[in-house]
């Protein structure tokens, strides 16, 4: 069917298309400083500026956010308030907890079940599924953001794909600032 040299190259092809769709694994950032912990994070103020787009990265709507985080004893209490272009708001209550030492849990509004998170160095992963048109369970999307703490120690650069079964409907980057 294939000559030898066909089929190796098939491969070696196939190998870098793949290769290069795979993601790095969190655990490889932790050498990356300042170490990024969430809870110290977004414990205090924090402001957000970013672009939500579309699957193909359009930008289609400016998005602002203000937090504000307490610690408490069953872990991180904070408030989020979103404001899209056009003047839509949205306001979030989270609850994060430390579950092991790279590992954190988190619930809220929108929130469907518990979101799981993984720091490692100066990288935090987090994973859940939000409830974009309340109500509606068709409505609930899988949000996957990697958030990198830069060397400065109060920016953070965040990265968020939205999908639906394993499709991409939309994604987010925006830059966190801390209140000092």
């Amino acid at each position: 069917m294939f000559s030898p040299l066909r089929r190796n190259i098939l491969l070696l092809c196939l190998a870098l298309v793949t290769g290069g769709c795979a993601s790095k694994p969190i655990a490889s950032f932790e050498n990356g400083r300042p170490l990024f912990d969430p809870l110290k994070f977004f414990t205090g103020r924090t402001h957000s500026w970013g672009i939500f787009e579309t699957r193909s990265g359009q930008p289609k709507q400016i998005i602002t956010t203000t937090t504000v985080g307490r610690m408490e004893a069953d872990g991180l209490h904070f408030e989020q308030d979103l404001v899209f272009e056009g003047g839509k708001k949205t306001h979030r209550s989270w609850i994060i907890r430390q579950v092991g030492a790279h590992r954190y849990t988190a619930t809220g509004t929108g929130i469907v079940g518990t979101a799981r998170a993984e720091a490692h160095g100066n990288v935090v992963h987090l994973d859940f599924t939000i409830d974009a048109f309340p109500g509606n369970p068709l409505g609930h999307l899988h949000m996957s953001q990697w958030m990198y703490l830069q060397c400065d120690g109060v920016t953070m650069v965040n990265r968020a794909t939205l999908s639906k079964s394993g499709v991409i409907v939309a994604m987010i980057t925006e830059q966190f600032r801390k209140d000092r």
